[in-house]
């Protein structure tokens, strides 16, 4: 969520969001007639639970499940004993949405779906995402200034929270279209479980529901305050009243948000476990804070953004936070008790941090680092996520797509490219330890260390009793491979991108088969999210977003300053 700094479906399923036909029409109506909506929460709950189980997902929605169905890729990333290993001519046997077996090949005359050429990964875990988000702030803002090039004169950039507004006020269908955009671009990279921070309820709700369709992993959360409220707040200066004003509003909206949290609270066997989300931690008092962690700990986790110390000095989130508290932001949560190991909580950026300070306060089993590269839009803020140095200091850590690019495989590659650029070029004046990560480390995160923040050792990885959460990449093609089976395919991941992925799985159900989405009509889809998000953009350019951009930055040589 940190902000640019600026001058003062398949046959049989059908999809509500793209408009396809609907192959269950009568049994789809049986089901709504059995269950209309009386408006009440739980009603819509059981609705949804019941429409999601009839419809069954992918290619093989309606195939006997406790069947074996059996994988069989050039190499997959199994986990042996608590270590990632690869396996040449191996398979993975599926039943019941389980893994039942890894082993070598075999003349099995079970079900199977050869990979050849693929490399077969744990379905890919997002840390930090604002789903609804992408499609509508992607393509404008990847010119703003980069904030920390104090060298160059601050210009006015395009501010994506506009759009985050707009969409909150969209009629449900369409936000929906959006949501379900977004998500199938996130799973057509290989992506199946995302922590999701929505910008408000709203959005949590579109997420919910396009998710339980799509039969993703999630872990939604709906930012308090939402994009409704929260920009006078964040936006105060030094009015802190404005804050304090704001404090009976954001107690009833954590009530709001943990009531529906509640409703929906591990429907559609346990794929969405609800989180609480302080919007961002300026805009939040002891009191709300106090509230939203009691309200986590009921559920799943915190998902925080740590940023106050984004952009160039003064940073008024810094400046405001020491004003009012006496501290930084870090140590300020840790005196309120956010990281004692009572709730977990998932943190992403850590831009502006004091390293040696505040590491070792976040290094605990109870906390993760999202470490989200193309966060502020692709390559604004290149080599600025200090990913280095948590894994210097033992912090678990994931990756996350944020808001602007759901393909994840990119992302992979920012997360190993960036961190490279950034423990060369700081490893000689580093004040505390940082590694140099490598294609194996951003997979790690992306898969085991997901999994260790989430405290789940079912996901994130291929063993015995793991959930079918399955992804496979083609690394023997063009651009990606050299026309046969890798001798190290985790290397061709770098040369990879989301239209690599051929294969996904959650929970044992095809939601990609062979490049495809299986579960929405992905040209309908499209067509109708442009038309939504051609409105936005028309109303954005009428409230002046689009200012222009030069083509470049001049920063002058620091002797001349």
């Amino acid at each position: 969520m940190a902000e640019v700094e600026v001058v003062s479906n398949q046959a049989g399923a059908g999809c509500a969001n793209c408009g396809s036909d609907v192959g269950l029409e009568g049994e789809t109506r049986t089901v709504r007639n059995q269950l209309a909506q009386t408006g009440l929460l739980e009603d819509k709950v059981q609705r949804g639970s019941a429409l999601a189980k009839m419809r069954g997902f992918g290619a093989d929605g309606f195939r006997d499940q406790s069947r074996p169905l059996v994988l069989a890729p050039s190499w997959l990333l199994a986990h042996i004993n608590d270590e990632m290993v690869l396996l040449a001519d191996h398979e993975v046997v599926v039943t019941n949405g389980r893994i039942e077996a890894v082993r070598p090949r075999t003349g099995s005359t079970d079900e199977r779906v050869d990979m050849p050429g693929q490399l077969l990964l744990p379905g890919l875990i997002s840390m930090h995402s604002h789903v609804a988000g992408g499609a509508a702030t992607r393509g404008y803002v990847e010119g703003n200034l980069t904030p920390m090039s104090k060298g160059a004169p601050l210009r006015q950039g395009r501010q994506f929270l506009k759009a985050m507004v707009l969409l909150e006020d969209l009629p449900d269908e369409d936000l929906d279209t959006m949501t379900a955009l977004n998500l199938a671009e996130i799973l057509r990279g290989g992506c199946t479980t995302q922590v999701e921070m929505s910008k408000g309820l709203r959005s949590m709700q579109s997420y919910v529901r396009v998710a339980r369709e799509f039969g993703i992993r999630g872990y939604p959360s709906g930012a308090v305050p939402g994009m409704k409220r929260i920009l006078p707040i964040w936006k105060r200066g030094t009015d802190d009243q404005a804050l304090f004003d704001s404090v009976p509003e954001t107690l009833a909206e954590i009530q709001e948000n943990l009531d529906y949290a509640r409703s929906i609270n591990g429907v559609d066997d346990g794929r969405i476990l609800p989180m609480m989300a302080p919007a961002t931690n300026a805009v939040h008092t002891p009191e709300t804070f106090a509230a939203m962690k009691s309200a986590a700990q009921e559920l799943h986790g915190l998902h925080i953004h740590l940023q106050a110390g984004y952009g160039r000095a003064p940073q008024p989130d810094k400046v405001a936070m020491n004003r009012l508290w006496g501290q930084d932001e870090i140590p300020w949560l840790h005196s309120m008790g956010i990281f004692d190991g009572s709730v977990r909580v998932f943190g992403a950026h850590l831009l502006g941090i004091d390293f040696e300070r505040d590491l070792p306060l976040l290094a605990n089993s109870s906390f993760t680092f999202a470490n989200c590269p193309s966060g502020t839009g692709a390559g604004v803020t290149p080599a600025q996520w200090p990913w280095p140095e948590v894994l210097g200091a033992g912090v678990n850590s994931g990756i996350g797509l944020d808001t602007h690019s759901n393909d994840y495989i990119e992302n992979l590659k920012m997360a190993v490219i960036y961190g490279r650029i950034r423990a060369d070029f700081l490893g000689d004046s580093t004040p505390v330890p940082m590694v140099r990560p490598s294609i194996w480390t951003a997979v790690e995160a992306a898969t085991l260390g997901g999994a260790r923040g989430l405290g789940r050792e079912d996901l994130g990885r291929i063993a015995v009793g793991a959930k079918a959460d399955l992804t496979s990449i083609d690394v023997s093609g063009l651009f990606v491979g050299v026309g046969t089976v890798p001798r190290e395919p985790l290397n061709h991941l770098m040369y990879a991108n989301g239209l690599s992925v051929r294969n996904v799985m959650t929970d044992g159900q095809w939601q990609v088969r062979d490049g495809a989405l299986t579960i929405v009509d992905e040209a309908a889809l499209v067509h109708k999210a442009g038309k939504v998000v051609q409105r936005i953009w028309d109303q954005m350019a009428a409230d002046g977003v689009f200012v222009d951009e030069p083509r470049s930055d001049l920063i002058p040589a620091a002797s001349l300053r």
